[in-house]
C-alpha cells in the first residue's frame, strides 16, 4: 500500500462514542487506486461489516489511536 490516507465521516448519524465511521484510500504497489469504507464498533473493539485486508486494519487502527478516537486503545 502506498499513500494510505483516512478521515472520519462524523456527520454519518451513527452515535460517535459507540461507532466510528471512516474512509480510507490508497494506491497498489501496481498503482492502481483503492478506496473504501471501514466501520469499526467501539463497544466490540473490532471492524463490523466486510473483511478487510490486516494490514489495512492495523493501520486504521493506529491511525484512531493517534487521533485520540479510541479513548481505550484496541487490543
Amino acid at each position: 500500500m502506498r499513500n494510505l490516507q483516512f478521515g472520519f465521516f462524523d456527520n454519518s448519524g451513527l452515535p460517535r462514542d459507540t461507532r466510528i465511521l471512516m474512509f480510507y484510500s490508497f494506491e497498489t504497489e501496481d498503482r492502481l487506486p483503492r478506496s473504501g469504507i471501514l466501520h469499526y464498533h467501539v463497544g466490540e473493539k473490532r471492524f463490523v461489516g466486510p473483511r478487510h485486508d490486516g494490514e489495512l486494519t492495523t493501520a486504521a487502527l493506529d491511525f484512531l489511536n493517534r487521533t485520540g478516537r479510541l479513548q481505550h486503545p484496541a487490543d
